[in-house]
């Protein structure tokens, strides 16, 4: 360490590895200074259903990593728009379509796509996946009524996750097994958990922590950010006017706490699924999500009541209480 440098007293706080949120939606500008108030170092810009014109306008709009003052850009996480229209949610279904070679190609010039999630039951799919495996874009499952033996073969063609454990997707029936059965048990599958306590209840958060683990599970907010003025969080999350789950007010240290509060994981469990375990999902466990000699940087202080107290990303201090 440089004889000038700063001392920061951390006594009676926990160090860990900056948070990776793999799923935020709107401007990310205005993601990234909230994100790093919350003990976030990067994330992805979630981008939804559209036709082909219009996303690709906005992954060229995805600002390059650096960018941004606060958590940085990583790219974007493409939800849609190959995904199943019966489990929309709160997605757009008039631009849910099955993939084409042709747009996938557009849809990945300019290498700002980190992560698709698609059904992986629409036609074509299956040949998504091996091609966008081979080119390093992280696939994940979701919004989807597939069944056992698509969600196994999707495993098999490359997909390595799934969006939002337990929404978007079929309820639990030990008679008909689906992709949701397939994300909790099968090993090769890490599963993404929206643990703000009303996407997911305490109880099937517990249940997926003690089927997945910590190594094989994401915490993600899959929160909306927006302009003060523009919407509020009804309880937590925002809904659409028929009562439709639109999105989530959570923030990554409120997920790590409510890890930690109602699914009864250790700290240092939530920590890792905030953390190193998200890093590796996108194939950057060598440079992020520890802290270790030679890694990034990106530290996030917070105390034993789950209030950051700072961020610090790439070796600079983001934010701080």
């Amino acid at each position: 360490a440089p004889r000038a440098g700063r001392r920061i007293n951390v006594h009676g706080a926990y160090v860990a590895p900056g948070f990776i949120d793999l799923h935020v939606w709107g401007e990310p500008a205005l993601g990234a200074r909230e994100a790093s108030r919350a003990g976030a170092t990067a994330f992805l810009a979630a981008l939804g259903p559209a036709p082909s014109q219009a996303l690709y306008q906005a992954l060229a709009r995805i600002p390059d990593e650096g960018a941004l003052e606060g958590a940085q850009c990583l790219g974007a996480h493409l939800e849609g728009p190959y995904l199943n229209p019966a489990r929309a949610g709160a997605l757009p279904k008039r631009w849910m379509r099955a993939p084409t070679p042709r747009e996938l190609r557009l849809l990945l010039r300019d290498r700002r796509v980190r992560m698709m999630t698609l059904a992986p039951e629409r036609p074509g799919a299956l040949a998504a996946i091996r091609w966008l495996t081979v080119r390093g874009v992280t696939v994940s499952l979701g919004h989807s009524e597939a069944d056992a033996p698509t969600a196994r073969r999707a495993i098999a063609a490359g997909a390595k996750a799934v969006t939002h454990l337990f929404n978007g997707m079929p309820r639990w029936d030990h008679h008909r097994l689906s992709l949701l059965d397939v994300a909790l048990t099968d090993a090769r599958l890490t599963a993404m958990v929206i643990a703000d306590g009303i996407h997911v209840s305490p109880q099937a958060l517990a249940v997926a922590l003690h089927a997945k683990g910590p190594e094989r599970m994401v915490l993600v907010t899959d929160s909306i950010r927006l302009e003060p003025g523009e919407a509020r969080p009804q309880a937590g999350a925002y809904y659409l006017r028929d009562g439709t789950l639109a999105g989530s007010a959570l923030t990554m240290i409120g997920a790590v706490r409510n890890a930690v509060r109602l699914g009864g994981a250790s700290i240092e469990a939530a920590v890792r699924m905030a953390s190193e375990v998200p890093a590796r999902l996108l194939g950057m466990g060598r440079a992020r999500g520890a802290l270790a000699p030679g890694r990034q940087a990106d530290v996030a202080v917070f105390s034993d009541r789950f209030r950051v107290l700072l961020t610090m990303i790439n070796g600079r201090i983001a934010y701080e209480a």
